[in-house]
């Protein structure tokens, strides 16, 4: 008898037995936090209440110990597995991009728990999961990229995909592409902000298209009469170092990456077309202080505009089939999306990435022409919106981890401040597609690991310079105050989050699940 094929099924149960306890662990992460959310009264659906003055996140890390309750630290070694949790908002979709083999991914719905998918991507492959609209928890043992919106249903869209670790930067990605060419302008681009090789690849049909080489600022882009033949295909790019960027162009409706893969930066390549009504707005937005900017066609080195923007003012230029560079003395905020050339409900969705360009944020200035979308990633987050024109307050409210509020203020230019860590969406109607800023959250959870597992370093190196052993009990004890206050300075500056309240750096570490 050949045992061979008894190793083989012993093998074979030994992996499904895995899966089943990973599913249920899985499982158990999202419920915690649906069933939470459950026993509560969505304050998104109460009647929105007034403040005299808008909400400013805490800056001070005291906020952290105020009221929380104490956490132990023995789950934070450096043999610790991270459980990837965040929500995300869809109109429609959710494509998940696999980046590691055998990546295991739940998504709930957070409408009572319901287990919308579950199942096994690994690099080159991707799920195509039909949501409906609402919000969703999801849940990974390894990173990977959610494109959300409508992208197989409405392909008139624009998007910069995202890498697994959340970035617009990167040496590769995965990205689907719509399901159909709808426009002769139809085009996807391939940025690249330093000198590098690279390789094209369509991973549906297995077969390279290109393979080259960039200099910094310049592109290689793929023509509609290519795409129109990879409907709904699987788009693989790949550099030599991560000087890359890929947009999407099926249409206006997207945040504009900058060179550190962030959409705050002083620096930003990206194509303006003329799909829908034969020109597109390039939108340039300073937050902070008075911003410096050139405009400039990439080709003919034309300076389109140039001059001073205020902090809070948006200067927008009407262009068609333009590629060109947008340069500032300091921090900016670029998009491509309707706002002076077409006035009314123009069919699109984009996440504005606030002031920092994350994606999760307090603070945030965004066009749209109808709706506003608004997720809360924390609880007892209060959030109020302004019409930057008029400085009318348009909603004022309160919402907790995984709440969705959607307000209609009309065509327009809004200032949205928060308490705590949000995400904003600007559009109309059910068509667009983005990789939603939700998998940001995975590079915060990632710094804090690390910055508590600095933490028992320097406990073990205090006892060390002593002459003594640390006890177990002395080793995994709560955070100190000063321990926190560390955690949350290195989280702010290891993540990109540099802004990130206190009270959000201490909720991530309180709710991480380890594998």
């Amino acid at each position: 008898m050949d045992h061979r094929f008894d190793w083989i099924q012993e093998q074979r149960d030994h992996r499904r037995a895995e899966r089943v306890l990973l599913t249920l662990a899985l499982i158990a992460a999202v419920l915690a936090t649906v069933q939470a959310r459950a026993q509560q009264v969505d304050p998104a659906q109460q009647d929105p209440v007034t403040h005299e003055a808008p909400p400013t996140p805490e800056d001070s890390t005291t906020i952290a110990t105020a009221d929380t309750p104490a956490t132990g630290i023995d789950r934070f070694t450096e043999e610790s597995r991270l459980m990837y949790t965040t929500y995300f908002y869809t109109a429609g979709e959710a494509i998940v991009h696999g980046y590691e083999a055998d990546t295991h991914v739940l998504i709930m719905s957070m409408d009572g728990g319901r287990v919308v998918w579950e199942g096994t991507v690994g690099p080159g492959e991707m799920a195509n999961v039909p949501t409906g609209a609402g919000v969703f928890a999801y849940v990974s043992d390894k990173k990977a990229a959610i494109l959300v919106g409508t992208p197989s249903s409405c392909a008139v869209v624009g998007y910069w995909p995202r890498d697994a670790n959340g970035s617009f930067r990167s040496d590769r990605f995965y990205t689907m592409l719509p399901s159909y060419t709808h426009h002769p302008d139809d085009r996807v681009i391939i940025w690249a902000w330093e000198d590098t090789d690279f390789k094209v690849v369509d991973v549906t049909a297995d077969r390279e298209l290109h393979s080259g080489s960039l200099q910094a600022g310049q592109y290689y882009e793929l023509g509609v009469q290519q795409l129109s033949s990879m409907h709904s295909h699987l788009l693989y790019v790949e550099g030599t170092s991560s000087a890359l960027s890929v947009q999407i162009y099926y249409d206006q409706g997207f945040s504009v990456p900058g060179r550190d893969g962030r959409t705050s930066s002083t620096l930003f390549y990206t194509y303006v077309g003329n799909v829908t009504e034969g020109a597109n707005d390039l939108n340039i937005i300073s937050y902070h202080d008075t911003a410096q900017v050139k405009v400039e066609d990439i080709h003919s080195e034309e300076v389109l505009w140039q001059g001073p923007i205020e902090p809070g003012q948006i200067q927008t230029l009407t262009l068609s089939q333009r590629f060109v560079r947008v340069s500032s003395d300091i921090e900016v905020s670029v998009s491509v999306a309707p706002y002076r050339h077409y006035v009314g409900p123009y069919a699109e969705h984009h996440f504005n990435l606030g002031a920092e360009g994350t994606g999760i944020e307090n603070l945030f200035l965004v066009t749209t022409p109808e709706e506003i979308w608004l997720f809360s990633y924390f609880d007892d987050t209060t959030i109020q919106v302004t019409d930057t024109t008029t400085g009318n307050e348009i909603w004022t409210g309160q919402m907790n981890a995984g709440n969705a509020q959607g307000i209609f203020p009309g065509q327009g230019y809004y200032r949205i401040t928060s308490t705590r860590g949000i995400s904003v969406l600007g559009g109309s109607q059910a068509c667009g597609g983005e990789f939603s800023p939700a998998s940001s959250m995975f590079a915060m959870d990632e710094a804090v690991l690390r910055a508590v597992v600095d933490v028992r370093h320097t406990r073990q190196a205090q006892a060390a310079a002593e002459g003594r052993t640390l006890s177990e009990e002395e080793l995994n004890r709560e955070l100190s105050g000063e321990e926190l206050d560390r955690v949350v300075r290195q989280v702010r500056a290891s993540s990109g989050f540099t802004a990130a309240p206190a009270a959000d750096v201490r909720s991530r570490l309180e709710s991480l699940q380890m594998q």
